[in-house]
């Protein structure tokens, strides 16, 4: 189930096809992939692979973030979704770095967990995150809790990158966020 959902000044949508192209040009860019294991070089079949492969996957969706105006500028993947359970947000970023720093990526992790806890019902979503990725202190500011650090856990271009794991219980978001159960 893939929905829509509206923010101050956001539209985040399922993915669509047409949307691959601007996602590939982000993915070529190191500071949007500074703190993902996208390897350097991505090429555009494997933008389009990983797009098919969700599609097909019961336990994955993709979303596209959009100005109110329709101006593409962020991607959201979830990953793992299994109902009534748990879900991992794999990856979410603002493609266009001129935008960063406005409120868009706290916008969108909050509308990511209203559809997580409200609408799917989940117990728990988890994400982790390289050493050094300032969204770290989204995460936390947002309420999500250390559980550890995974040793070398990711790699990128050869090299192995430690990475923080986070999660947020069903009963902490609503405990944070004010909304009823």
């Amino acid at each position: 189930m893939t929905a829509r959902f509206e923010t101050e000044n956001l539209i985040i949508r399922p993915t669509v096809f047409d949307d691959l192209d601007q996602f590939y040009l982000w993915e070529q860019k190191p500071e949007v992939t500074e703190f993902f294991s996208i390897r350097d070089g991505q090429t555009r079949e494997e933008v389009y692979h990983k797009f098919f492969t969700d599609e097909d996957d019961p336990s994955a969706e993709q979303f596209t973030i959009l100005l109110k105006d329709g101006t593409l500028i962020g991607r959201i993947v979830l990953a793992d979704i299994i109902a009534g359970w748990k879900a991992e947000l794999w990856r979410i970023y603002i493609g266009d770095t001129a935008l960063r720093g406005r409120g868009y990526g706290r916008q969108a992790m909050e509308a990511m967990m209203r559809y997580c806890f409200e609408t799917l019902q989940l117990k728990r979503l988890y994400l982790d995150h390289y050493t050094g990725n300032p969204a770290g202190y989204l995460y936390e500011n947002l309420g999500f809790q250390r559980e550890g650090v995974l040793r070398k856990n990711c790699r990128k271009n050869g090299v192995l990158y430690d990475v923080h794991l986070m999660s947020m219980l069903r009963e902490e978001y609503f405990a944070k966020s004010g909304s009823a159960k």
